[in-house]
């Protein structure tokens, strides 16, 4: 049975029914029988780990076809959209009395990369990438990598489920902690892993799936979309969540309250999907040449985007410790202009292969300053190098070197340390003295 969507937590998930001890266990045992006997199952986890490289990516004909979504960006567009779907929903209705109500669904729009599988007698055989639609790419020793992907499902007949191969946030958090190139951002981590040759690239980078669509199957025993998810979940199947509507004013509440929730999420999206409910009804609305015309998505406004790195200050703070912060061109990203982000420290810079003059991706989550993730593209003539001071910037005092920082030791005479010590001191979380700001700070 599905249930209107509790968004207060995020149900994605694609956790194990056991703890990594036992996992672990067992798969030690595993890798050992195969060993043993030589014997690798096609369904086996130690697939996963990735096999060999592949010289080239093989064209994979879909068994349907993947279509790609209209989509609005205002209130007024979503009213639109739902006003054709009425009124086509109205003219079936005369010749089919039996449809149900018009129904809509509305779940996350993952920013990730599509991935296509396809399984014959419960076993995966094949795995492609969207392509143009028709024809993708061939990526079954990337897909095995992904613990997401069932390499087995209960479900016997031929079988083509899609979904989007996405990398968590905290999971490129983690990656990028110890990586040697630091991965500019999760969607482009999920690409350029699914689309790598090595699948032992793909493995490292720990993807996850989930899923919303079921494009050929034998005998569905489902005649809408909450049946259609209720079979994927139980064929092992991580899906995203779903809330069901029936008026413009819920749906426009349901696309509200996801966009409230995307700052919250531990992946990327970048809008809602609306979808009608009912299978019978979708297919007498039918498609356009390019989107089928009972779903839409609602996209939200950017959070990522391009801009010139023009250059980099050092910003002192109460502990004496200098943080680079970038300066950039105007960009306008999710409704605001920004002009500055952080960098955290040098290495970063470094890590970054940053330089003045290059173009940059850049991220702004909810009210944090934006981060600089990395630059677009390869060095360009006229890129000027960027070096650390060597001096204070406000007293002029040699830095220290500490980790991954930079330090002015001088906690007597450097004014800016002094300010922001005292502004922090008088402040609500310390002794919360009414009136006293960083102004009054400075005067003293």
């Amino acid at each position: 049975e599905i249930r209107p969507c509790d968004w207060s937590s995020d149900v994605c998930s694609s956790d194990l029914p056991m703890s990594d001890a036992q996992w672990d266990k067992l798969y030690n045992e595993l890798v050992k029988l195969e060993k043993e006997t030589g014997v690798q199952r096609e369904d086996s986890p130690t697939r996963r780990v990735g096999a060999e490289p592949l010289t080239a990516f093989l064209p994979h004909r879909h068994l349907s076809r993947l279509w790609s979504m209209d989509k609005v960006q205002s209130t007024n567009d979503l009213r639109a959209w739902l006003a054709r779907c009425e009124k086509l929903y109205a003219q079936y209705k005369e010749q089919v009395p039996s449809l149900p109500p018009l129904r809509y669904g509305v779940e996350y729009k993952l920013d990730g990369l599509t991935i296509n599988l396809t399984y014959e007698n419960g076993v995966l055989t094949q795995a492609a990438t969207r392509g143009n639609g028709e024809v993708g790419e061939g990526i079954l020793p990337q897909a095995r990598t992904i613990r997401a992907v069932p390499l087995q499902i209960p479900y016997k007949g031929l079988l083509e489920v899609q979904g989007e191969c996405i990398m968590r946030l905290s999971t490129l958090k983690a990656y990028n902690k110890t990586a040697a190139e630091p991965l500019k951002n999760a969607r482009n981590a999920a690409a350029g892993a699914i689309r790598n040759l090595d699948p032992a690239v793909t493995a490292a980078r720990r993807l996850d799936a989930f899923f919303y669509q079921i494009g050929t199957i034998e005998n569905p025993p489902y005649t809408d979309h909450p049946g259609m998810i209720a079979f994927l979940k139980e064929n092992g199947f991580p899906t995203i969540p779903l809330i069901l509507v029936s008026s413009a004013a819920e749906l426009e509440q349901a696309v509200n309250r996801v966009e409230e929730k995307r700052e919250t999420l531990d992946f990327l999206i970048d809008g809602a999907v609306i979808k009608v409910q009912d299978l019978r009804t979708r297919a007498l609305m039918g498609n356009t040449d390019k989107f089928p015309r009972w779903t839409v998505a609602y996209k939200f406004a950017a959070e990522e985007d391009i801009a010139t790195l023009l250059n980099v200050t050092w910003q002192l703070g109460r502990t004496g410790k200098l943080t680079p912060q970038a300066t950039l061109t105007p960009t306008d990203i999710g409704g605001v202009t920004v002009q500055h982000a952080t960098l955290n420290n040098y290495g970063d810079i470094l890590r970054k292969k940053l330089s003045i003059g290059c173009k940059v991706w850049i991220r702004r989550s909810n009210d944090v300053i934006p981060e600089v993730m990395g630059r677009v593209s390869e060095a360009d003539p006229g890129e000027q190098e960027i070096l650390p001071p060597t001096h204070c910037p406000a007293c002029g005092t040699p830095l220290t070197e500490r980790g991954a920082h930079l330090f002015c030791m001088n906690r007597k005479s450097c004014k800016p340390q002094a300010v922001a010590r005292l502004a922090h001191f008088a402040g609500r979380d310390a002794m919360d003295i009414e009136g006293f700001s960083e102004k009054t700070a400075d005067l003293l």
